[in-house]
């Protein structure tokens, strides 16, 4: 968030006057939420995540785009990825009015682009994930899901962790 401070000077005949020194910060336009419907997980468990986009700005936000890392971490030299996307599963809401299913890519990352987000408004993002092999399992597991939303020169990130 950037922060910025002002102050006006008055001039009058021979003379000038300045005000007080006010702060002020901007703040992000763009704002998400990860929530899963479930605390825990085992192998093979699915799992309903809802994303929420919030726009607080006075102009739509369009061309958004979600990337899920679908629970990916470091392991060795590669990455494993522990969750599934459920196919057909993904649906988007905006003001809480059902829409036309978006663009969704999956592979390593869960990509839903092409999102629009009203002014003063949110959109929601409801799927399901499956827990594969590559979860860890042992006591004090947990999957640790992280979600960015960006959208011109926009950007915010959410996760959610659920546990073994």
């Amino acid at each position: 968030m950037a922060i910025f401070t002002n102050q006006a000077i008055l001039s009058y005949r021979n003379g000038a006057v300045s005000s007080n020194i006010v702060t002020g910060e901007i703040i992000e336009v763009l704002s998400v939420t990860k929530d899963s419907l479930l605390d825990t997980y085992s192998t093979g468990d699915t799992v309903t995540y809802v994303v929420g986009i919030f726009n607080s700005g006075t102009a739509p936000l369009t061309g958004v785009t979600v990337t899920d890392d679908l629970g990916a971490y470091p392991f060795g030299a590669t990455t494993l990825v522990p969750l599934t996307y459920v196919n057909g599963s993904m649906s988007y809401y905006v003001n809480g009015i059902l829409q036309p299913t978006p663009t969704v890519t999956s592979g390593t990352n869960l990509v839903v682009s092409g999102l629009t987000v009203p002014a003063n408004g949110y959109a929601q993002l409801i799927y399901q994930v499956r827990v594969n092999e590559f979860a860890p399992v042992a006591v004090g597991g947990e999957i640790v899901n992280t979600v960015p939303a960006t959208s011109c020169g926009e950007s915010a990130t959410a996760e959610e962790i659920i546990t073994v």
